[in-house]
């Protein structure tokens, strides 16, 4: 019997990339486990990887193309080799591109995996080919729009920045289930006496990991940012010299915010308490370092763009990016 140890790269699509430690015996491997090298895994899997050597193995994998002999849904197929299913697509794409032009392909999908040669490599491909083009994700362009209006190119904070944090905001982010790697900054952070705050719209598992948690109607979330900042203005918790020397426009959205959003009002919009809007605006204004994680989830409704906007807004006003 030959053990070994190999080290390699979690294919799955999520951006975290973790390290891996498979254990092979005889060719085979039969182990796979975190590598606690690996500086964002730090030896800590998923339940999706944890036994990633049975998807492996697994007799259900699929290892060569398909067809559907009979009426779709009828799940009957039967074994094609490769050539033969090269050979259909190319026939029934060149009937439309003959009838309806490469427009008429639009290209759908997702990462399948965040490595950057195979997530891009069917990009130069389609591009030749003419097709139709289509954000490559449906999971998040809103969340980079709403970004990008406020920050443009600017990259988002390293991730191991919360460990400094005296205040981790969660918002929209089931970290437990979606981000954990994320979350070995934010324990280091709660070691250090930081408060950690969940905002949802349902408690799910992470409210279990953190000091408090807000439950907001669907849809709500800029108005309780822009609720926060009204308060934070209000009650002069904001950076005079931040605002002035780097932040553009602020007195306008001042002019907007103190009539419009006030306290009752964003109690309302939100189903938060007035007097909870003015503790989470005090503490917010008073923390040293506050940190916001941001998840996708919020930005999936008709206003995300301008949900993820505004909430990139709230940092400028304490001078927290």
């Amino acid at each position: 019997m030959v053990r070994k140890i190999r080290r390699s790269v979690c294919p799955y699509d999520c951006p975290d990339t973790c390290g891996l430690l498979v254990e092979v015996i005889d060719g085979r491997a039969v182990k796979v486990s975190g590598d606690p090298e690996h500086p964002f895994t730090r030896g800590t899997l998923c339940v999706k990887m944890n036994r990633y050597q049975d998807t492996v193995h697994s007799p259900h994998r699929l290892t060569h193309p398909l067809l559907r002999t009979v009426a779709k849904g009828s799940g009957e197929f039967r074994p094609i080799s490769w050539e033969e299913a090269i050979d259909r697509i190319i026939e029934r794409w060149q009937k439309i591109m003959d009838q309806y032009s490469s427009e008429a392909i639009l290209p759908y999908s997702y990462a399948g995996t965040m490595g950057l040669i195979q997530r891009n490599a069917g990009h130069p491909f389609f591009y030749r080919l003419g097709a139709s083009r289509l954000d490559r994700t449906i999971c998040s362009p809103a969340k980079e729009a709403g970004w990008k209006v406020v920050m443009g190119e600017t990259l988002a904070p390293h991730p191991d920045e919360v460990s400094e944090s005296d205040l981790v905001i969660l918002w929209g982010i089931n970290a437990v289930a979606t981000n954990i790697h994320f979350l070995h900054g934010v324990k280091k952070a709660r070691q250090k006496e930081a408060t950690i705050w969940y905002i949802d719209t349902y408690q799910t598992i992470t409210s279990s990991v953190v000091d408090q948690t807000y439950i907001v109607r669907p849809g709500s979330d800029g108005a309780l940012a822009l609720g926060l900042m009204h308060l934070l203005i209000r009650n002069d918790l904001i950076d005079h010299d931040f605002l002035t020397t780097h932040v553009q426009g602020f007195e306008e959205l001042k002019e907007k915010i103190l009539p419009d959003f006030p306290p009752e009002k964003v109690s309302s919009l939100t189903g938060l308490p007035r007097k909870t809007l003015e503790s989470m605006a005090r503490v917010y204004g008073t923390a040293q370092n506050p940190f916001i994680r941001i998840g996708s989830g919020l930005s999936r409704y008709g206003n995300g763009a301008m949900t993820i906007r505004t909430i990139v807004c709230l940092p400028a006003l304490v001078g927290a990016y």
